[in-house]
């Protein structure tokens, strides 16, 4: 899909050029005579009918994703219940602290809220192991505290746990300058 992405916000931006330029072109400055010379051509006026079409397929899809685009709420409504709503960066707060151990550095805690009613919700952990072992028993561990944490806070199930264990080796190279 990225691919996709970029292949098409190419295609516009090639689009948006030809047409600003065809338009510029005809339109002002001393070579006019020879922009509209050149739109009286069959196949340039093709090519500028296309670009112009995508450049309003553009348009159009901007818009609708302008006006389809909803901000991600920041409460979770327990159980659907609409006079009860807990704050995310509260349920992250308690994410933090019950993922905190001795062997793990917790780097990022985020909460989103999932579901049409706004019932659910999805913790990310992001930690970097202190320890060489089993990092697949510590992610189960910490996954199963903050989801314990999290469904006790609450008061209802209703929350997702992931945890991801970042890189923690780094190389520092010293050297002496004599």
């Amino acid at each position: 899909m990225r691919r996709l992405r970029k292949i098409g916000v190419v295609l516009y931006l090639i689009a948006a050029v030809v047409v600003t330029g065809l338009f510029t072109g005809s339109q002002f400055g001393p070579h006019t005579d020879r922009f509209n010379a050149l739109l009286a051509e069959p196949w340039v006026r093709v090519l500028a009918f296309a670009c112009v079409c995508v450049v309003l397929a553009q348009m159009a899809v901007l818009l609708i994703a302008a006006i389809a685009d909803r901000p991600e709420p920041a409460f979770l409504r327990l159980s659907g219940n609409a006079q009860i709503e807990v704050a995310l960066p509260a349920l992250a707060s308690i994410a933090r602290a019950a993922a905190l151990c001795d062997d793990v550095l917790i780097e990022e805690v985020r909460a989103h809220v999932r579901g049409r009613d706004r019932a659910e919700a999805h913790i990310e952990v992001e930690a970097i192991a202190l320890v060489d072992g089993d990092l697949a028993s510590l992610a189960r561990d910490m996954q199963g505290r903050v989801q314990r944490a999290c469904d006790r806070m609450l008061g209802v199930p209703g929350v997702s746990v992931r945890v991801r264990f970042l890189p923690g080796k780094t190389t520092t190279v010293i050297r002496e300058v004599r």
